[in-house]
């Protein structure tokens, strides 16, 4: 049975493929290539080749010549291009992080130029094959497209040159994590944005909401709002998302509550949970949450022995900062006001905690660069300024002591270089600036270990 489900996964993992925009260019030249011929020899298109004469072929050998030389050169520009397309992917797995992978696939330009090739070898080839003898004896050269197979071909030059720049710079660590950081930072205002525009004052007591269990395995990374929000307003129910996007569930997992008991509807609980969607990849317009995973696993990479390059982990440990910064503007439970008709919510989800976001994304670097000072100080530093913006949430605040807490074990036991110690002290001093007590007690325990 083909459920929505199914549907959104078949749809993420085509769109996401490679060859989904040069599939789809490749068919609208073909169709084109059949316009063209078709109406080559109508009263219309003579008069307007009586116009362009001066571009067009009248000979035989040229036509097959230029056709030839043309499909013959975009193959090798294809292949090449294709090539490259490769040794990107391999070289962002090996530098940067696998999980970035689907983002750079998925880029429509270096789909698009990689379709415009395609399409235009499939338009000189049908192009070649209608040079053929009419009905009355002659050689019918279709001359009017091979013009256009001409224009594709200098276009297809200006795409080759577009496509080694854009992808020569998509491997650029510094493009990368910049793409990375502005679309998560998106992706972040516009919950904020939405929550501003529809505040909730009280939210339900998901307590004493009944359980529904997950009848698949997989990673949760998205639902069909519309469709699920129309179920709710249809049977008069609120459905709360209890585990985090990006979670990994199992059968029988209870990974939804609603306001009813549904177990004694069976198609109904069908219908809902066929809303839910399960893939693999992560991709940030999905939600912020992977764009910061990915953020933090470029720094933990940076940190590698292989790369050693502590100046990309304090570049991503900044922009995590500020990602941070930004979650205290959203309330722990997000929600959706779609088919709501008195602005109460029908749909609620589980938004991934700070203090998750904290041991999900600083744990791998704090674990990996333990020993490096610099590093240790730059974290501290990005520690310092959350806390600058934490003055009204106390809750954030505690968790960031906490977590802070951890730090200081960890530096006291891999970092005895005396300078390098001094420069942290001074870190926890102007951390002790702006929270007093909880800082000197940081100080405080630094020094005496």
């Amino acid at each position: 049975m083909f459920t929505p489900r199914k549907f959104a996964d078949n749809y993420r993992e085509l769109v996401s493929s490679i060859g989904f925009y040069p599939s789809l260019l490749s068919v609208i030249f073909l169709l084109f290539a059949v316009l063209v011929t078709t109406t080559e020899y109508t009263s219309f298109v003579m008069e307007l080749k009586s116009l362009l004469e001066v571009l067009l072929v009248d000979s035989e050998e040229n036509a097959r010549t230029i056709l030839s030389t043309l499909t013959g050169s975009i193959i090798s520009l294809t292949v090449f291009s294709f090539s490259m397309v490769m040794v990107v992917l391999n070289s962002a797995s090996a530098s940067l992080s696998p999980r970035v992978l689907p983002g750079l696939i998925t880029r429509k330009s270096h789909q698009l130029v990689l379709g415009f090739y395609l399409g235009s070898i499939i338009f000189s080839i049908v192009m070649l094959i209608n040079i053929r003898t009419m009905d009355n004896g002659e050689i019918g050269i279709p001359s009017l497209g091979i013009l256009f197979s001409l224009v594709f071909g200098l276009i297809s030059l200006g795409f080759f040159v577009f496509f080694i720049h854009s992808i020569s710079r998509a491997i650029q660590v510094d493009n990368v994590l910049n793409d990375l950081y502005k679309n998560t930072k998106n992706e972040l205002k516009s919950i904020i944005s939405m929550q501003k525009d529809n505040p909730i004052d009280v939210f339900p007591n998901f307590d004493d909401w009944s359980n529904i269990s997950s009848k698949t395995e997989g990673y949760f990374k998205g639902v069909n709002s519309d469709k699920l929000c129309a179920l709710c307003q249809q049977h008069d129910i609120k459905i709360y998302v209890v585990v985090k996007q990006g979670f990994f569930t199992v059968e029988g997992y209870p990974f939804l509550k609603c306001n009813h008991d549904l177990s004694d509807n069976e198609q109904l609980l069908e219908d809902l949970l066929n809303c839910f969607i399960f893939y693999i990849e992560e991709y940030v317009s999905d939600n912020y949450r992977f764009g910061m995973t990915q953020i933090s696993e470029i720094a933990v990479k940076a940190m590698s022995p292989g790369i050693n390059d502590p100046g990309t982990a304090v570049k991503a440990i900044d922009m995590l900062s500020i990602l941070l910064i930004d979650r205290l503007s959203i309330y722990n439970v997000n929600y959706s006001l779609k088919h709501s008709d008195d602005k109460q919510p029908l749909l609620y989800f589980h938004e991934t905690s700070f203090d998750e976001l904290l041991h999900d994304n600083f744990t791998p670097i704090r674990n990996y660069a333990k020993s490096d000072g610099y590093v240790m100080n730059n974290v501290l530093e990005a520690f310092k300024n959350i806390l600058f913006r934490t003055h009204q949430n106390s809750k954030a605040a505690q968790s960031l002591f906490t977590y802070l807490d951890a730090i200081i074990d960890d530096v006291n036991e891999n970092i005895s270089n005396q300078y390098d110690r001094e420069q942290i002290i001074n870190m926890l001093n102007a951390i002790a600036r702006i929270s007093p007590e909880m800082g000197d007690k940081l100080v405080a325990k630094f020094r005496h270990q």
